[in-house]
């Protein structure tokens, strides 16, 4: 069994930490009671100097997750652990690693058990290859997973019963309300300075204005929108008119919200048939009539017209490429019955339209004399720079591979030294955790210089391969029908173009900058 004081160095380092915030903690730093990791960092470093032991890398996981696949710094540890990079971790608790599902917490005690990794916490040292403390662990890990399902529980319950009560819980109003709060009661009431622009809406729409001429009445009559700095849109318009709130009603579970089981996306969700929604009625004041609110989302329904055709494809080989230059928003095409499609800015900004067989020469012509200009460059400057850039991290490489040989070798030669009786044993123990730390910080260097050199290698071919692509999407896009084609042809070579008009330009009269797709 493992106590304070008596662990020799060779049972728990190399050491590391790993520091993760629960929900608790945050709310208890919402409430002014300090930053948590740096209070778990300070009692990990308090307990690590009772064992005498040194932790020479800290894991901090920023975002709090159940799921390991959500926490970055979880994956990383679990990574050098089963390189066998750590004989300990340390956390102030078991249910900091995890307390998400059994899977995950079986994949962390998995490759803990494996790689004879100790896991140190203030209250226990746990050994997964002792059976008591691996049923222990197993233990707190359930206990933690059912303390956790209890407060969703609780959390989910408190918040039905109060919409059924007919409270409004969201954290902010919809457009047109206030949040009253009395008599342990919270509804809402309409908001007298929004709520003549709110009628107009529910006034307009059914007279057949689409949203889109909405958004222009609006802000021609000076209506602010939800954010005042921001001009009305059709899409706001859309996201009121598709409320059912207007009708009185206190809607819940719209919408199921999840958690992702993809990287990179922290949550999956989908719209719920409204047979599963709970809908409370006549919960406040509404602007319409719950059928006047139907009758509304079947004209919606009648106007709904997908940029993508279905039949065809993508009909137009610029989307997602052109950016408007004066608000940012993504350009659109626009086709005319009796006259030449052209791109356009819905964003209600000042940028001026044009002709998209324009648009498209401009961008094509853009593309040409960049590629001139980026081949003259890679042959005289970039390919001098890339090599002496390699060049430098293969020396540094080089050079780090002999100082870990050496370090290695003094380990080894330390052995001599103790059986020898030239070292004592407190000599030994001291000299050795000098050069473990060496040793780690060399191949943590080793590692961060193959990564760079990985990269700038790719980096390289990445800015070589380019000119081909280029030179190849100008010889062909004009003989390609396919728009879908042209458009990926485009975007491997193109992040996005912006487009500027001042108002006092015409015809081919613009400014467009185009932002290739280099690696960083």
């Amino acid at each position: 069994m493992y106590t304070k004081n008596k662990v020799n160095y060779k049972n728990l380092e190399p050491a590391c930490a790993y520091l993760r915030k629960s929900r608790e903690d945050r709310e208890a730093e919402a409430r002014g009671e300090g930053e948590t990791l740096a209070r778990h960092k300070t009692a990990l470093l308090k307990l690590s100097k009772e064992y005498g032991v040194k932790i020479t890398k800290q894991f901090e996981e920023l975002e709090s997750g159940e799921s390991i696949i959500h926490r970055p710094q979880m994956i990383e540890l679990l990574k050098e652990i089963e390189a066998g990079k750590w004989n300990s971790v340390w956390c102030v608790a078991i249910d900091r690693l995890g307390r998400g599902d059994m899977e995950d917490q079986g994949i962390i005690l998995k490759k803990l058990k494996q790689s004879n990794t100790l896991i140190v916490t203030p209250r226990k040292l746990y050994d997964l290859n002792d059976e008591f403390d691996e049923e222990y662990m197993e233990f707190e890990g359930f206990m933690a997973r059912k303390e956790l399902k209890l407060i969703t529980r609780r959390l989910q319950s408190g918040r039905l019963g109060s919409v059924e009560e007919g409270n409004y819980i969201g954290t902010y109003p919809p457009f047109g309300y206030l949040i009253e709060k009395k008599d342990r009661r919270r509804y809402l009431v309409k908001n007298p300075d929004q709520s003549a622009a709110a009628e107009l809406i529910w006034k307009l729409y059914p007279e057949m204005m689409g949203a889109n001429k909405v958004a222009i009445q609006l802000n021609t009559m000076g209506y602010p929108s939800y954010f005042p700095e921001k001009p009305w849109t059709a899409s706001a318009v859309l996201n009121i008119l598709k409320n059912p709130v207007y009708a009185g009603v206190i809607a819940w579970k719209k919408k199921e919200i999840k958690k992702s089981t993809l990287p990179g996306k922290k949550k999956a969700t989908r719209s719920r048939p409204r047979n599963e929604q709970i809908w409370v009625h006549n919960a406040h004041e509404p602007y319409v009539t719950l059928e006047e609110f139907y009758q509304v989302q079947d004209i919606i329904k009648t106007k709904y017209h997908p940029p993508y055709q279905l039949i065809n494809g993508l009909t137009n080989p610029l989307a997602g490429l052109i950016k408007c230059g004066v608000c940012g928003r993504s350009m659109v095409f626009r086709s005319y019955g009796n006259r030449a499609p052209h791109i356009m800015c819905y964003g209600k900004c000042t940028n001026k339209s044009s002709r998209f067989d324009y648009v498209e020469n401009a961008l094509l012509e853009g593309l040409s004399n960049w590629l001139d200009q980026y081949r003259l460059q890679w042959e005289n400057e970039l390919p001098m720079e890339e090599t002496a850039l390699l060049d430098a991290k293969r020396h540094t490489l080089q050079y780090l591979q002999k100082e870990l040989r050496e370090a290695e070798q003094q380990k080894d030669r330390l052995h001599d030294l103790l059986e020898k009786g030239i070292y004592d044993k407190k000599t030994f123990v001291e000299r050795a955790k000098k050069l473990t730390d060496r040793i780690i910080g060399i191949t943590d260097s080793i590692e961060e210089t193959n990564t760079i050199l990985e990269v700038e290698l790719k980096k390289e071919k990445a800015q070589k391969d380019i000119i081909p692509k280029v030179e190849k999407l100008l010889d062909s896009y004009y003989e390609i029908e396919n728009a879908e084609t042209k458009n990926k042809m485009l975007k491997a070579v193109l992040e996005y173009a912006t487009y500027t008009k001042e108002k006092s330009q015409n015809g081919k009269e613009f400014t467009m900058d185009l932002f290739p797709r280099l690696p960083k």
